[in-house]
């Protein structure tokens, strides 16, 4: 069965958006104070430094920047998306247009 995309869905899919950035960065919050808990509680040496490094220069591009950041990242981009959607096809129809096309040859 279609379904017919209104403006509401298009809220909708913005409103998980939203929630799903905040919640993956609560989540990257509470990883990256148990690496620098368990990186200063007498985790030293190579190994220690070579971690923190990983998760520096690799986990911290991969779960904020390319996830999260309002410009360029995945969720940037699914928003600018849903944007453009709501803009271009539902804001530019004309409803009795709309009703014209479920209704043909009523008009």
């Amino acid at each position: 069965m279609a379904s017919i995309l209104s403006s509401a869905m298009i809220v909708n899919a913005q409103s998980s958006v939203s929630n799903y950035v905040a919640t993956t960065q609560e989540l990257y919050s509470e990883l990256q104070s148990i690496i620098n808990n368990l990186t200063a509680a007498g985790f030293m040496g190579d190994a220690a430094n070579g971690y923190k490094e990983f998760f520096t220069t690799k986990a911290t591009p991969a779960l904020v920047g390319n996830l999260n950041e309002p410009q360029g990242s995945l969720t940037a981009g699914i928003n600018s998306m849903l944007e453009t959607i709501r803009e271009q096809l539902l804001d530019t129809v004309d409803p009795g247009l709309g009703k014209l096309n479920q209704n043909p040859g009523q008009g």
